[in-house]
């Protein structure tokens, strides 16, 4: 810990394109005393290149190490740049690229002894000094070296060297080659039977029927198979003897009358209220039967015809005083049931 926070920790940015930055970093690579470790994609900056040939020559012990990518080889003036620094650096320099075609080696650092480094988009070609817009941290930080370090490390350990991979790359070269030649003879042997077959085509027939490729021997012709024995026929099934009609249902027994409820018993009437006695009525049956027979008297002699006049005019004075009578009797009976009916309210 007392040593992280002692550490003194610089870093200079480099603007590019400018020359003036361009010495800056050759000055800045010449404070290597071990090594230095390159990780850059694209690396044919001549003037770098001297710099690291002419500190090899001075210093037997420097060691330097690139990593690229294996595109860079199959570019003539970056796999003449990289050959340079292992002819001229034999003993103290080594190249390794990676060995995918399908990702980048993309990256773009460097690594001095333990306290330096760089990073930035700066790649490592003369464009990238002259014309193009790029930038580079020139740092001194032990922590930050340690950990670039590391992933050199690990990608130098994946990676294959620069010459084992080219010839990785020839032989490549010469299967796809051979892949291709294969298959542009195919590709003619096609064509010359397909001319063939039109050459020799009955022209007659505008489709006519390819026949087997010469190369494949024909087959025997299979064997015919016996003919399966016919299967005897069926027996017919007999038929189905007719269901007997079904008999009919029996009618259903009716229903016994329901017995009569039993009469109620009649309520007892009760018993009535005993009648007052009636007032005994004064005697006047006689006058009534009198005028009863009266009336009736007269009702049978109107009915009786008479011959005599004598005899009717005396029978006519009978009757009209038998009349005077009765009204009087009548009026004597009227007022007396008024008196009645007045004692009744």
């Amino acid at each position: 810990m007392e040593e992280e926070r002692s550490e003194q920790v610089t870093i200079e940015p480099l603007f590019f394109p400018s020359k003036e930055n361009e010495q800056k970093l050759i000055q800045f690579l010449s404070q290597a005393k071990q090594y230095i470790r390159i990780c850059v994609y694209t690396f044919t900056n001549k003037n770098i290149v001297g710099k690291m040939l002419q500190m090899m020559k001075e210093n037997p012990n420097l060691k330097i190490q690139v990593i690229t990518d294996d595109a860079q080889t199959k570019i003539p003036s970056q796999k003449a740049i990289l050959d340079q620094i292992l002819e001229e650096g034999k003993g103290q320099a080594e190249i390794k690229l990676d060995n995918s075609t399908v990702s980048l080696m993309h990256h773009k650092y460097l690594v001095i002894d333990t306290e330096y480094m760089a990073t930035g988009s700066f790649n490592w070609t003369k464009s990238a000094v002259t014309t193009n817009k790029e930038n580079l941290l020139l740092i001194k930080s032990k922590k930050l070296v340690q950990q670039f370090d590391e992933n050199f490390q690990s990608l130098w350990k994946d990676f294959k060297f620069m010459n084992d991979r080219i010839l990785e790359q020839q032989q490549e070269e010469i299967d796809r080659a051979e892949r291709q030649r294969l298959k542009a003879e195919k590709q003619a042997e096609l064509a010359a039977k397909k001319a063939e077959q039109e050459a020799n085509a009955d022209p007659n027939n505008p489709n006519p029927t390819q026949g087997e490729p010469e190369t494949k021997p024909k087959r025997a012709p299979k064997e015919p198979k016996a003919p399966k024995e016919p299967k005897p026929p069926k027996e017919p099934k007999p038929p189905k003897e007719p269901k007997p009609p079904k008999e009919p249902k029996a009618p259903k027994e009716p229903k016994p009358p329901k017995e009569p409820k039993p009469p109620k018993a009649p309520k007892e009437p009760k018993a009535p209220k005993e009648p007052k006695p009636p007032k005994e009525p004064k005697p006047i049956k006689q006058k009534i039967r009198k005028v009863v027979q009266t009336k009736k008297k007269r009702e049978s002699i109107e009915d009786e015809d008479f011959s005599d006049n004598g005899e009717d005019v005396e029978i006519q004075n009978d009757i009209e005083d038998d009349d005077e009578d009765l009204e009087d009797e009548e009026d004597s009976i009227e007022d007396f049931l008024a008196e009645d009916d007045s004692e009744c309210d």
